[in-house]
């Protein structure tokens, strides 16, 4: 983010670059070049703007296709085929913004609602037709370096509360690419996949024969996290009622509920603890799962993108912004008041065994 003395510099350079820069809302009719900026770097939140790229694609597929990300955007998007180019951006704003002139991009997305230095990086790379989020439910986002920038662009509305996927799409809408289609896809090597059904083979696991789960017992923040005593009691109901084979997911701070985890089980029950794999391998393990419960975090909506059954526990976040609508093989569990150790055991294994009715 911007420091205050930095703000000021962009809001007075946004302010005199509008009277010779121009406007950024031009209609384009046939993009060659086409680009997309989402610097926020968590699994989730790069995984809900997937469904732009197969949009893209599939009305222009002639097109190139630019990804402008920070942090880990590139391991999450990694592979995917309808990315041409992918851009690190890690602050450095006029080396990026000096490429970007040199590319002659046609049409430019920013998907970051409210995010000031990103619009600057898009307007000041001379782009004619950029497409953002203006409003947050009908209101002005509040800033006013993003509001003076944001008067030279296209602009489309966000609103919480409403499932944030369509809501991207929405931003190809002056290109007329938004095909509707909400489906996340993600993908991995084949080392990956290689490197995956080994580490399952040495565990004795057959994704033919078994039954395999796995539990994401971490997340973002502390307050998403459904108390790790209960996971390990969910496990062990998994094992003794269906004989499931369980696989432990996570990276980093999830170490600690990991640990948890395996402090509480008991000692008849084996599991496979996968943490820190690589986001590769993990999107490798997560497509060949049969059931992923967790909380409210990355891996579910991972599961989402491959198509597995998953089971998501959400406590103070409102469900109906970062998942589907519950169906035969996805199910919600959402805490009546945003507590999440208000879930017990019982409101989970009742959507366990609801699932595997329809299995």
């Amino acid at each position: 983010m911007f420091s205050k003395i930095k703000n000021l510099f962009l809001l007075i350079f946004a302010y005199f670059y509008s009277f010779f820069g121009g406007k950024s809302n031009q209609i384009i009719s046939n993009p060659d070049k086409i680009l997309i900026l989402r610097t926020k770097p968590h699994i989730g939140d790069v995984v809900y703007i997937t469904p732009m790229f197969g949009a893209i694609k599939h009305k222009y597929p002639n097109s190139k296709l630019y990804l402008v990300g920070a942090g880990r955007v590139e391991e999450v998007i990694r592979n995917n085929p309808d990315i041409d180019e992918y851009l690190q951006y890690d602050g450095n704003f006029w080396t990026v913004i000096k490429r970007l002139k040199k590319e002659h991009i046609d049409f430019a997305c920013l998907a970051n609602a409210g995010s000031a230095e990103g619009l600057a990086l898009l307007y000041f790379s001379g782009i004619k037709s950029i497409s953002a989020f203006t409003t947050i439910n009908d209101k002005p986002i509040k800033s006013i370096s993003y509001s003076l920038l944001s008067n030279n662009v296209i602009g489309k509305s966000f609103y919480n509360g409403q499932y944030v996927p369509p809501q991207y799409l929405k931003l190809l809408e002056p290109i007329n690419a938004n095909n509707g289609n909400v489906h996340f896809r993600l993908y991995f090597s084949e080392e990956a996949d290689k490197n995956v059904n080994e580490i399952l083979n040495k565990n004795n696991i057959d994704i033919k024969k078994d039954f395999v789960v796995g539990i994401a017992s971490g997340g973002a923040v502390p307050e998403r996290w459904w108390p790790s005593e209960r996971f390990a009691k969910l496990a062990e109901y998994l094992k003794r009622k269906h004989n499931a084979k369980i696989i432990l997911l996570g990276a980093g701070r999830d170490e600690g509920p990991i640990s948890e985890i395996l402090k509480y089980l008991s000692s008849d029950i084996k599991v496979i603890n996968l943490l820190n794999q690589s986001l590769d391998e993990f999107k490798a393990t997560i497509s060949k799962l049969h059931l992923v419960i967790g909380n409210d975090s990355g891996p579910m909506v991972t599961a989402d993108a491959f198509d597995v059954p998953n089971i998501v526990l959400v406590g103070p976040t409102d469900p109906r912004e970062y998942h589907r609508t519950p169906g035969p093989l996805n199910r919600v569990v959402a805490s009546e008041n945003k507590d999440i150790n208000s879930i017990s055991i019982e409101d989970v294994t009742k959507e366990v065994e609801s699932i595997m009715s329809n299995r």
